[in-house]
C-alpha cells in the first residue's frame, strides 16, 4: 500500500499507527511525506519515499486577521501556491505507484494529491480523515448554531452546499473512508453511508516515554507525574496557545501539591520566564505516557488528544480555537468528559476551574466508563481489516 499523509503532526500521528499495524500484518507499506515526518513511518519498517511538500507552520496564537484587501490577495496567492503544489505531488506520487504498484493508495483527506495520484494511474484510493468526516448535514448543522432557520432552510432546498468544497474533495469520493473518530464524537453520524468507517482511536497500543535515560537534560519529573496529582497541558501542535496562556497556568498551580507539565509547541518554553518547581515546560511531551498518569488535561479538544483524554479516562478541561476543536468540545461536554473553560480566565480562576473538575466524581465516573467502552476498540486493527477487504474486492474486481 502507498499512504499519503498530511505534514503536520496531528494528522501524522494517526497515519503512523495505521502504517505500523499494516506492515505488523505483514503489509508492504511505502509512503511519500516529506523529510521532517519521515522518521515514525521509518520506525515502522515502511519505505519511505521523501517528498518536498512546503512545511505547514504553526503559530503561537490564532491570527486576529488582516485588512480586506491584503487578506483577499494573500489567499488568491495561497491558492495558487496550493494549486502548484497538489499538481507537482500528484505527478511525482504517480511516478512512485508506477514503481511499487501498490493496491491502494490511503490518502489523508488534506493531501489529495494521493487521489489524484491513484485517479491517474487507475489505482483504487482511500481516504483518512484525522478529525470527524464533512459531509452537507454536518456543515448544515454548523450553520444551525449560528444563523436563523429560515437561512438554513434556504441552504437545503439549494442545495448549494453540494458545491461546498468539503463535500467535493477527492476524500468525500473515495471508495472506502477511514475515519479517526467515534460514532460518539462524529456529529451527525447516522446521515453516512457505508463506505465510512469509524475507526478511531488510531494510537499506538503502548506509550512511549521518548527517554534517552536518567542523565537526560530534557527529562520529565516521571517520579512527580506519577505521584500526582498531575495537570497535563497541551493546547495543539499547528496552532497552540501563547507564553501569557501558559504563565496564568503556571502562576495558578504555583507551590500547590500539583505536578503539572506544559506541552507549548510552538510558544518557546523560554518565553515563560522562571517557572515554579512543580511546573515542567517542554516543546513537546510523549503525550500518551504523560497521561496515563494525568488526574486532569486541559486540552484544546483536537481529535487526537480527545482520544486518547478517552482512552485513559482523563477528565478534560477544554479550550478550543477552531471550528472542529469547537464542535469536538461540545460533543465531550454533552457526553460527561470534561467542561469547557475560559482559556483567557485569571490564574485563580482556572486553578479554581481545575481542581473543581478533578474532584467531580461525576466526571471521573463517566470518563472511566467512556476508557471502559474504548478499550474493545482497536483503531488500527479496525482500519487495517476494512483496507485490506477494501483492497481484496478490488483485485478480484480485476480478475
Amino acid at each position: 500500500m502507498l499512504l499519503a499523509p498530511f505534514p503536520l503532526q496531528g494528522h501524522v500521528f494517526p497515519m503512523a499507527a495505521l502504517a505500523a499495524e499494516l506492515r505488523g500484518r505483514g503489509h508492504d507499506v511505502t509512503v511519500a511525506i516529506s523529510p521532517p515526518f519521515a522518521e515514525p513511518f521509518r520506525k515502522a519498517g515502511c519505505e519511505v519515499t521523501e517528498v518536498r511538500i512546503d512545511p505547514r507552520s504553526g503559530t503561537p496564537e490564532p491570527s486576529s486577521g488582516k485588512g480586506p484587501i491584503a487578506s483577499a490577495r494573500a489567499a488568491r496567492q495561497a491558492r495558487r501556491r496550493v494549486a502548484e503544489e497538489r499538481a507537482a505531488l500528484g505527478g511525482a506520487l504517480a511516478e512512485e505507484i508506477g514503481r511499487a504498484r501498490p493496491h491502494v493508495v490511503v490518502a489523508d483527506a488534506m493531501a489529495p494529491w494521493g487521489a489524484d495520484a491513484a485517479r491517474a494511474t487507475g489505482t483504487r484510493s482511500a481516504a483518512l480523515y484525522v478529525t470527524y468526516a464533512l459531509n452537507e448535514e454536518v456543515i448544515l448543522a454548523d450553520v444551525a448554531r449560528r444563523l436563523a432557520p429560515r437561512t438554513v432552510r434556504l441552504l437545503r432546498r439549494s442545495r448549494l452546499l453540494r458545491r461546498h468544497p468539503a463535500v467535493r474533495a477527492p476524500a468525500a469520493r473515495s471508495g472506502l473512508v477511514l475515519v479517526n473518530s467515534t460514532p460518539e464524537l462524529q456529529p451527525e453520524h447516522a446521515t453516512f453511508d457505508g463506505r465510512h468507517h469509524f475507526v478511531g482511536p488510531l494510537r499506538p497500543a503502548v506509550a512511549d516515554r521518548g527517554d534517552t535515560g536518567l542523565d537526560d537534560p530534557d527529562r520529565l519529573p516521571w517520579e512527580q507525574i506519577e505521584k500526582g496529582p498531575t495537570l497535563y497541558v497541551s493546547t495543539g501542535t499547528f496552532s497552540t496557545r501563547g507564553a501569557e496562556f501558559f504563565r496564568t497556568v503556571a502562576e495558578a498551580f504555583a507551590g500547590t501539591e500539583w505536578c503539572v507539565v506544559l506541552a507549548t509547541s510552538h510558544t518557546d518554553p523560554g518565553s515563560l520566564g522562571p517557572l515554579p518547581e512543580n511546573v515542567t515546560a517542554r516543546r513537546h511531551v510523549p503525550q500518551g505516557a504523560v497521561l496515563e498518569h494525568a488526574d486532569v488535561f486541559l486540552t484544546h479538544a483536537g481529535m487526537n488528544s480527545a482520544l486518547e483524554g478517552l482512552v485513559l479516562g482523563v477528565p478534560m478541561a477544554l479550550v478550543p480555537s477552531f471550528w472542529d476543536q469547537r464542535t469536538i468540545a461540545r460533543r465531550l461536554v454533552d457526553l460527561g468528559a470534561g467542561v469547557q473553560i475560559d482559556p483567557g480566565a485569571p490564574a485563580a480562576e482556572l486553578r479554581e476551574a481545575i481542581t473543581a473538575l478533578a474532584a467531580d466524581e461525576r466526571v471521573r465516573a463517566t470518563s472511566a466508563e467512556l476508557a471502559g467502552r474504548m478499550a474493545h476498540t482497536d483503531g488500527p486493527a479496525r482500519a487495517a481489516r476494512e483496507l485490506e477487504k477494501f483492497a481484496a474486492w478490488g483485485s478480484a474486481g480485476r480478475r
